[in-house]
């Protein structure tokens, strides 16, 4: 079953291609890419397979919240610490519910999902 999906926020799909022309769409006059999906789901999750990520007060936790650390975090490999309360904005979730990718003073590090709060 060869058709056109939108990537942007409306989930439009179309029998030929061409580009996605819904107003508001965050793809709005981008090309529709090609889906061969069988089931007609264009690869979306279900909600019972979606991971939930929580923090360590149990918050849901989602992509491109701040989290803060609640704990004196010394860094492996190097002599650096991260202080409690140094603050972390546009966090990215990962594949593992238990970690979160983030930068914190400008470097890129992978943090434990238990030493962190959302703000």
């Amino acid at each position: 079953m060869e058709h056109y999906i939108c990537k942007g926020s409306c989930g439009g799909s179309s029998p030929e291609i061409g580009i996605c022309e819904t107003n508001e769409c965050t793809s709005q006059w981008e090309m529709m890419e090609e889906c061969h999906c069988s089931d007609g789901q264009h690869g979306k999750v279900d909600a019972e397979d979606v991971v939930v990520v929580k923090d360590s007060n149990g918050t849901s936790l989602s992509d491109g919240d701040t989290v803060v650390l609640i704990k004196d975090l010394k860094l492996k490999g190097s002599s650096t610490v991260l202080k409690v309360g140094t603050k972390a904005s546009n966090i990215r979730l990962t594949s593992n519910p238990e970690e979160i990718d983030c930068k914190l003073g400008g470097t890129a590090i992978v943090l434990r999902v238990e030493f962190v709060k959302k703000l």
